[in-house]
């Protein structure tokens, strides 16, 4: 049996030998190739997928209209020949003079700017007292132009609504002529009776609230209200210190 063995190693043993070196040299090739696959496959996850470039780092050619990155290598941009090449570049979507469109709001927060109701004349309205005879238009002012604007009738207090929220009106009881001025008969006025003003906006009903003797540096009564009201002021005869304040309220 033993001499079998050995005849048969002495016929395929060379062949046996170079049969595992090619073996293995096929099997070293193959894993080889794996591992090559692998490597190629790696660079397609995500963490090796290629990253958009940082903004910080693009550099924009306005007159090509493209944006550069360090990978592209060195770019030499030209610069705009001019002014006209370069606003040709932007893209308007816009018409500047249409942005802004007129503003049609007539009231914010219970306030009317005296230019919603002012005419051509200057006069903001009329305000009509038939308790005292009075019907007389009341002229828009400049702060501290009061005095001005009296000498055409009531002056409105510029700082005040001119419509919705509190209006403030002043008005001489003696003209500097010593004539009778517009609010001469202020005082007479009790509470609940009416008064009117009407403007371009329209014409309100008032009722009287309060009537009654202010110091000449006391301005609380023309604050701004939420409510409709209206604010009448005047001097008072031989006390030069003292204001004539009579208030009223929009009639629901």
């Amino acid at each position: 049996m033993s001499e079998k063995l050995r005849s048969l190693f002495q016929t395929y043993g060379l062949w046996f030998f170079i049969g595992l070196i090619l073996a293995g040299l096929t099997i070293g090739a193959i894993v080889s190739h794996v591992n090559g696959q692998f490597e190629q496959n790696d660079l397609t996850t995500p963490q090796y997928a290629a990253q958009p470039a940082d903004p910080a780092e693009l550099t924009f050619d306005l007159e090509q209209n493209k944006a550069y990155s360090a990978e592209d290598g060195v770019v030499v941009i030209e610069p705009a020949s001019s002014a006209a090449q370069l606003a040709q570049t932007a893209s308007i979507t816009h018409d500047p003079e249409t942005i802004w469109e007129e503003d049609q709001v007539v009231t914010y927060n219970s306030f009317t700017l005296p230019d919603k109701v002012e005419q051509e004349d200057g006069s903001l309205g009329v305000l009509t007292i038939p308790e005292i005879g009075l019907s007389v238009n009341v002229f828009a002012a400049k702060q501290g132009e009061e005095l001005e604007a009296m000498t055409q009738g009531l002056a409105h207090f510029s700082h005040t609504s001119s419509w919705d929220g509190n209006i403030g009106i002043c008005g001489h009881n003696v003209n500097f002529d010593l004539s009778d001025g517009y609010f001469k008969n202020l005082h007479q006025l009790k509470k609940g009776d009416k008064l009117t003003y009407s403007t371009s906006l329209g014409e309100r009903t008032y009722e009287v609230e309060l009537s009654k003797t202010i110091a000449e540096d006391d301005w609380s009564y023309l604050g701004r209200t939420g409510e409709n009201k209206i604010t009448l002021i005047t001097c008072i005869s031989g006390q030069p210190a003292k204001r004539l304040v009579v208030q009223a309220a929009e009639v629901k």
